[in-house]
């Protein structure tokens, strides 16, 4: 098993350490991808307290509503970048608090939700 090896290291040294590196790197998203399922998928991670930190891509993924339509409701451009801006931060760009945003945001899910049960029926 070790003499396969070593010719192949001899003759592709440099074929050897790229695979090594590409299974590394490899890995290392796989664990990711595993370590981000489990955190979703676990109950108290769902209907968290909105906090400064959370980013508005963030939310809309704990409270099962499109980014897109949360941005809307909250006068945002629905686009990639404000769906990673911090709460605090689009708080400070409107002008408001932390707190009169949450609310915002809970009036738009609410929204949400009864624009969904109306489809629904």
């Amino acid at each position: 098993m070790i003499a396969p090896v070593c010719a192949l290291w001899k003759r592709h040294r440099g074929l050897c350490i790229a695979f090594v590196v590409t299974a590394f790197i490899t890995l290392v998203f796989a664990l990711q991808f595993i370590l981000s399922v489990f955190y979703w998928r676990n109950p108290e991670n769902r209907n968290l307290e909105l906090k400064g930190w959370m980013t508005l891509g963030h939310v809309a993924i704990v409270y099962d509503i499109p980014a897109e339509e949360l941005a809307e409701e909250l006068d945002l451009r629905p686009d990639s970048r404000s769906r990673r801006m911090m709460l605090r931060q689009i708080a400070r760009i409107k002008g408001i608090s932390l707190e009169e945003l949450e609310d915002e945001i809970a009036d738009a899910l609410d929204d949400y939700e009864d624009e969904k049960a109306e489809r629904d029926e």
